[in-house]
């Protein structure tokens, strides 16, 4: 997104997490899912995926995520 905050801050129930860049995937069945990063003050980061279909939190995940091809972010979101 042009003149978004690549590094966006929010407090949420008194902690505070920083959101990293996000994309937006649309898997085999045309539903869309966003991929974004999280980082909570208090746990290491987390690749969070979120759909109407359901949500995925993935703890160990390459720092280059936000370079890899829709297929394997959804293989990473498998555990795969």
């Amino acid at each position: 997104m042009k003149g978004a905050d690549p590094c966006a801050r929010e407090e949420v129930g008194g902690r505070v997490r920083t959101q990293h860049n996000q994309r937006v995937l649309t898997d085999e069945e045309g539903r869309l899912w966003r991929v974004r990063e999280l980082q909570f003050a208090d746990a290491p980061p987390s690749l969070i995926f979120e759909s109407e279909a359901g949500f995925r939190r993935v703890r160990e995940y390459p720092a280059t995520w936000r370079s890899l091809s829709d297929a394997e972010l959804f293989e990473i979101s498998w555990g795969t």
